[in-house]
């Protein structure tokens, strides 16, 4: 495959203390990929159109291992769990390219936060109900008592219609027939 012919498929990644995901978002058949300490590269064809070639390198923000790196193609998108060297500060961004790389964004649904690994949080959870359903008496059916509202009690009785096929007896301002007070 020639680069000149070739253009950057669409990728997200995620990051985790520990590992960084890299994922291709196109379905694609004849694959090659290497990882190096500092680097990606992708080589593929669109699985739906031979003349869609794609390839890209992206240079790490910071080491890799690439002898434990592991990828799965899941049909529409490859996905790569690349472990960092080190364990430690998660990375301001994926690669060490100063300008935003169009191709290039963040998957927020594989994404952890490092508070979210300091609290032990589920990554699935992300915290947000965590402290609702924890908490003492954390019953769905009692956390909303306070909304109940008695099905005889009909708050809308009072609204006035805002059809103009209202009866007269309603003076509503469709009413033609009658004359405003003066």
């Amino acid at each position: 495959m020639s680069t000149a012919s070739s253009i950057p498929p669409p990728v997200s990644w995620a990051q985790r203390s520990d590992l960084i995901y890299v994922i291709i978002d196109v379905e694609c058949k004849d694959i090659e990929h290497k990882v190096t300490d500092k680097t990606f590269t992708f080589k593929g064809v669109n699985a739906l159109d031979a003349s869609k070639k794609y390839e890209v390198t992206l240079n790490f923000y910071n080491s890799v291992d690439p002898e434990k790196v592991t990828s799965k193609n899941i049909g529409r998108c490859l996905e790569f769990t690349i472990p960092k060297k080190e364990n430690g500060p998660y990375w301001p961004t994926l690669t060490t390219d100063k300008t935003k790389l169009h191709f290039l964004k963040a998957n927020f649904a594989k994404w952890r936060d490092e508070s979210d690994e300091e609290e032990g949080g589920d990554a699935k959870d992300n915290g947000m109900f965590s402290n609702f359903l924890n908490s003492p008496g954390g019953d769905w059916n009692n956390k909303f008592d306070d909304f109940n509202v008695d099905e005889d009690d009909d708050s809308d009785d009072n609204i006035p219609s805002l059809s103009q096929n209202d009866d007269e007896d309603e003076g509503g301002e469709g009413d033609k027939d009658k004359k405003p007070a003066a």
